[in-house]
C-alpha cells in the first residue's frame, strides 16, 4: 500500500480489505505524522501545515509514555490536534480520551478539533456523530471513538472509562484525586500522553517528569519563531524578571523552586452547585448595564479593580446562614475608574450592601476616594483592604490587639468557608481554573508569596469575604477608624 496515498483512498482500501487492527496499528506506526499534517492540514491562513524542526521528534513518537514539560505558546496543542487527526485514520476501532481537569481547558482544544474534523475534507467522510453534551464524544465511521471531558470533582467522569489512547492537556492542574480515576481508565496496552506547563507544585504531573521511563520533552518558549527579543523583555518586566516563578513556568518550562497549591480543589468542586441560580455578566467600556432585579436579603461586594492591562472583577454573595452564596460575577475589561465607580453604585442601589470589600491598590485606591466622597453612607460601607499590609481583628482577652497579615488571613477565611462548606459557588469554568492554579512559596522570615496572575477573580473573593468576616464578627472593629493599613 503507497504510503502517501490520497486520503480518502487510502480509507477505501482499509474497508475493502478489513484490515485488522494489529494490522492498522502497524501502518499507523509507520505513516510519517509529518506528512499527514503538511498534506491534509491547514493553518490559520490557510496554508500548508508545516511542522516545525523541534516538534518533529515529539510528533511522531509512538512512546507508550510520554510527558511535555514545556513553556507557553510552543505548539503542543497543535500536537494534539494533528495526533488526534492521524489517529482517526490511523487508529480504526481504537478509542482515544483527551482529559482536562476544566471546562476552560477542555472546550477551546475540543471546539478546534471539531472545526478541523468538519472543515477538513478528507476527515469529514470519516466523521459519522458529534455530540457535545453532557461530554464531547466523536464516531468515526471506520471504529474510532474520540471523547473528552473534565474530571470533575474527584475524577468521577473518568470511572467506567477504558480507552487505548489517553491524551492529559493542562496535566500540571490535574489534582491527584483524578489521575487516580485516570489511571485505572486506560487498557494494560494503551499509551499515555501528558502534555503541561510547571506551576511549581510538587503534584502527580511533577512526578511524572522524574520517571526514568518516560519520554521527556522539554520545549521552553524561545523555541516559537514568533518568540522574539521585544516578547521576552516584556515578559521579563511582567513577571519580575528572569529568576521569578512566572517566567521560570510558564517562558523556560522548568519547575523551580517548589511552590504549594493555596487551595484544594476538590473542596472547591464539593462548594459548586450546579443548580445555582447565578448572573454572569461581561461588560467593556461601552456597554451599558442595569442591575438585575434584587429581592430582600443581606449582600456583600468584593472588587478587584484593573484597568488598562488587567480585568476587574466584582462578586456579589448573599449571607443566608451558615451560607455565603455567590449570586453575580461581573467581568470588566479596559472599563476606566469613572465607570467602575458607575457599577458600583449601580449594584449598591439593587443589593443594598451590607459592606464592600475592595482591593486597596492602584486602581482600588482611586475608585476607593471618589466613592468615599460621596457620603458618610459609603465611608460606612466601603472596606479598603491592602493586600500587603495588616488587618486588626480587634483587641484580645488579654488587651491586646490582633494583627493580621491582610492576604494571608482572607485567604484562610476562603479555605476555612470551602473546608465547611458553607460557600456555595455557581459552576463557572473561570473561577475553578484559577482556583486549580493558585500557588505561594515560602520566603525569607517564612513569609507567605502568592503567585501573581490569574487570581482576580479569588481576589474578589477575598475582598467579599473579609469584609462579611468584620460586619458579622465581634472583632471590635471600628467603621469611623477603618481597617488599620501598612506597608512593608
Amino acid at each position: 500500500m503507497p504510503l502517501h496515498m490520497h486520503l480518502p483512498t487510502f480509507w477505501g482500501v482499509l474497508r475493502r480489505t478489513h484490515v485488522g487492527e494489529e494490522e492498522a496499528g502497524r501502518l499507523a506506526a509507520h505513516l510519517d505524522r509529518t506528512f499527514f499534517a503538511l498534506r491534509y492540514m491547514r493553518n490559520e491562513k490557510g496554508r500548508p501545515w508545516h511542522v516545525r524542526e523541534y516538534q518533529q521528534d515529539s510528533l511522531e513518537s509512538n512512546a507508550p509514555r510520554k510527558v511535555h514539560c514545556d513553556g507557553r505558546d510552543v505548539g503542543k496543542t497543535s500536537e494534539i490536534e494533528i495526533i488526534a487527526a492521524w489517529a482517526s485514520v490511523m487508529r480504526p476501532r481504537s478509542q482515544m480520551l483527551i482529559a482536562t481537569q476544566t471546562e476552560n481547558h477542555l472546550f477551546p482544544l475540543m471546539h478546534r478539533l471539531v472545526r478541523r474534523f468538519e472543515t477538513t475534507a478528507g476527515l469529514a467522510a470519516n466523521l459519522a456523530e458529534i455530540k457535545r453534551t453532557p461530554s464531547w464524544y466523536l464516531r468515526f465511521k471506520n471504529g474510532f471513538q474520540l471523547w473528552g471531558r473534565i474530571s470533575g470533582p474527584r475524577g468521577v467522569n473518568f470511572q467506567g472509562m477504558h480507552v487505548d489512547w489517553q491524551i492529559v492537556d493542562e496535566a500540571q492542574e490535574m489534582t491527584d484525586t483524578a489521575w487516580g480515576e485516570l489511571f485505572q481508565a486506560l487498557n494494560s496496552d494503551g499509551m499515555r500522553w501528558v502534555y503541561g506547563v510547571p506551576n511549581g507544585l510538587r503534584n502527580m504531573f511533577y512526578r511524572m517528569t522524574q520517571m526514568p521511563d518516560v519520554e521527556l520533552h522539554r520545549w521552553p518558549s524561545h523555541l516559537n519563531p514568533g518568540f522574539g527579543r521585544a516578547k521576552d523583555v516584556e515578559l521579563i518586566h511582567l513577571y519580575g524578571g528572569t529568576d521569578s516563578p512566572g517566567y521560570i513556568h510558564r517562558v523556560l518550562g522548568e519547575h523551580g523552586a517548589p511552590a504549594h497549591g493555596v487551595f484544594h480543589l476538590d473542596d472547591y468542586l464539593a462548594c459548586v452547585d450546579e443548580t445555582l441560580e447565578f448572573h454572569d455578566i461581561e461588560l467593556g467600556e461601552d456597554d451599558s448595564f442595569e442591575a438585575p432585579a434584587v429581592e430582600g436579603g443581606e449582600y456583600y461586594l468584593g472588587c478587584d479593580l484593573g484597568y488598562a492591562r488587567d480585568p476587574s472583577e466584582f462578586v456579589v454573595y448573599q449571607s443566608v446562614p451558615p451560607h455565603l452564596i455567590n449570586v453575580l460575577r461581573i467581568h470588566l475589561g479596559g472599563v476606566n475608574y469613572a465607570r467602575q465607580q458607575e457599577i458600583i453604585e449601580e449594584l449598591d442601589g439593587a443589593y443594598a450592601f451590607r459592606s464592600i470589600g475592595i482591593d486597596c491598590g492602584n486602581s482600588g485606591r482611586a475608585v476607593i476616594h471618589n466613592l468615599k466622597i460621596l457620603g458618610t453612607a459609603w465611608c460606612d460601607k466601603i472596606r479598603a483592604f491592602e493586600f500587603g499590609g495588616m488587618t486588626d481583628l480587634g483587641e484580645q482577652p488579654d488587651k491586646t490587639r490582633l494583627r493580621r497579615r491582610t492576604k494571608e488571613f482572607m485567604t484562610e477565611l476562603l479555605d476555612r468557608h470551602m473546608a465547611e462548606r458553607s460557600i456555595v459557588f455557581p459552576r463557572l469554568p473561570d473561577r475553578e481554573t484559577q482556583y486549580a492554579s493558585h500557588t505561594y512559596s515560602v520566603g525569607a522570615s517564612d513569609r507567605i508569596v502568592y503567585e501573581k496572575g490569574n487570581d482576580h477573580i479569588i481576589d474578589a473573593d477575598r475582598c467579599a469575604v473579609l469584609a462579611h468576616y468584620l460586619d458579622t464578627e465581634d472583632t471590635g472593629y471600628s467603621a469611623s477608624a477603618g481597617v488599620v493599613l501598612e506597608g512593608f
